[in-house]
């Protein structure tokens, strides 16, 4: 059998080629360790899919209560990033940001949402110790985008909200099997080393196809906008998500760790897996107003 004479494993190209190791064994050994987190990723994301399916189809309490948790736990990982000699720092920064959630989920006082969302991003600023600015930013995208998960739920309904996170959902899945299958050139190594262009177009492409499966069920039937506008917002949304994702990368690639905890297995914490929902569901929100 031919042996394997190429570049393309540049790491152990030698020690295969001393050893005589056929080209279809090292193809073999390199694509399974490509796929050694397949497994509970899948369990995980099945989980998570029950979960948020049941919490977005019931709205309301059921609703708000899971946008809580998801709030109060992206706050922990955040500020126990951000405060790694503090064992404190997380536990109030996730009292802060759930309160505020909830203050300005009821109140109808602009003025005092946004003292209050302006005094719980201070408090934040003195808990981190790294990257603060950054930090308060995606504090203040966390907790906003708790609020609009709510507000589109209640003036859009299940279904457009279905959408949105399905669309980010495909987005993150054909870009997690585009990137592996076909690599290429990286979309922004110095922040997110594993993301490459085709990965980043492969999202935009699910973002397409899963718009356009809503758009044939008739789903969107009832909204003033036609199929057209739906795909472009597609993906926007889709490439807001991968935005979000990076953005959070940058913070974890400046605070030396390589997942905000492990608390989903194969996914690590709620701000890998929720990164790229809450800044679509904040850029959705923000262009509410025009979408009606």
């Amino acid at each position: 059998m031919a042996r394997f004479h190429g570049t393309g494993f540049s790491e152990n190209r030698g020690y295969f080629y001393q050893q005589g190791t056929s080209f279809w064994r090292v193809a073999s050994i390199m694509t399974t360790a490509r796929w050694t987190d397949l497994p509970s990723r899948l369990y995980s994301a099945l989980a998570l899919i029950v979960v948020g399916f049941w919490a977005v189809f019931y709205g309301g309490l059921f609703l708000l209560f899971a946008v809580c948790i998801l709030v109060s736990v992206m706050h922990f990982e955040l500020a126990k990033m951000q405060s790694p000699h503090n064992s404190g720092a997380p536990h109030f920064s996730s009292l802060v940001g759930l309160v505020t959630l909830v203050i300005l989920n009821y109140s109808t006082d602009w003025f005092l949402s946004f003292s209050v969302l302006v005094f719980s991003l201070f408090c934040q600023y003195f808990l981190f110790r790294i990257q603060k600015l950054a930090g308060v930013l995606y504090s203040m995208i966390i907790i906003l985008g708790g609020i609009y998960f709510v507000e589109l739920r209640a003036d859009f309904g299940v279904l457009f909200l279905g959408w949105v996170i399905c669309v980010v959902v495909v987005t993150d899945t054909f870009g997690y099997f585009g990137g592996r299958l076909i690599g290429g050139p990286k979309f922004f190594a110095s922040v997110s080393p594993n993301k490459t262009w085709a990965g980043i177009v492969s999202g935009w492409l699910g973002a397409i196809i899963c718009t356009y499966l809503f758009v044939e069920q008739k789903v969107f039937i009832d909204f003033m906008f036609g199929a057209r506008t739906l795909l472009l917002l597609a993906i926007l949304l889709s490439f807001c998500s991968q935005i979000g994702d990076i953005f959070e990368s940058f913070i974890k690639r400046k605070c030396s760790v390589k997942d905000s905890s492990n608390i989903i297995p194969g996914h690590g914490g709620f701000m890998d897996r929720f990164d790229g929902i809450i800044v679509a569901i904040l850029v959705c929100g923000i262009l509410g107003p025009i979408l009606i």
